[in-house]
């Protein structure tokens, strides 16, 4: 192989595995009537005391409007409501109802497990070893996603 084709190539890797993983990951979460967006609010909201839509935008790093639709169905599904804070009326945080507190107590372990049996393709120690690279090219991603465009990068 070329070496000039190897950024192409990991890009294609990185994006096949992203597909396959979510692909397991909507298969069981399809069976608790669920969508991967959905999920990802309730871990967020199941981690706090109630969070604006901008909030959880950030910790998902998505745009409010994505945060929307999904709230709207998990809300019109019994799982969230939004609450209007008493000092400041502008600002509304997402809340768990007990439906949601429930069903992010049950549905967490049936998660966990999905991700054990993907992650168990690789054994502990290539595990760690992912683990080191993505946080290395997380890191580098931010750090580029922060700083201001250079020349030719379409500023």
């Amino acid at each position: 192989m070329s070496e000039s084709f190897r950024p192409t190539i990991l890009w294609v890797r990185l994006n096949m595995t992203f597909q396959l993983i979510y692909h397991e990951i909507q298969k069981t979460l399809k069976k608790e009537s669920l969508t991967l967006p959905q999920l990802d609010i309730l871990v967020c909201l199941g981690r706090a005391e109630g969070l604006t839509l901008g909030e959880i935008g950030e910790r998902l790093m998505v745009t409010g409007g994505n945060i929307t639709g999904v709230m709207d169905r998990l809300e019109k599904s019994g799982f969230v409501y939004r609450d209007r804070d008493k000092d400041d009326r502008r600002i509304i945080r997402a809340k768990l109802t007990p439906k949601g507190i429930l069903l992010h107590k049950d549905i967490l372990p049936i998660f966990q497990k999905k991700w054990k049996e993907i992650v168990g393709i690789l054994d502990l120690e290539e595990q760690r070893h992912l683990s080191r690279l993505l946080k290395k090219f997380s890191h580098g991603l931010f750090a580029m996603a922060s700083s201001p465009p250079t020349k030719g990068q379409g500023a």
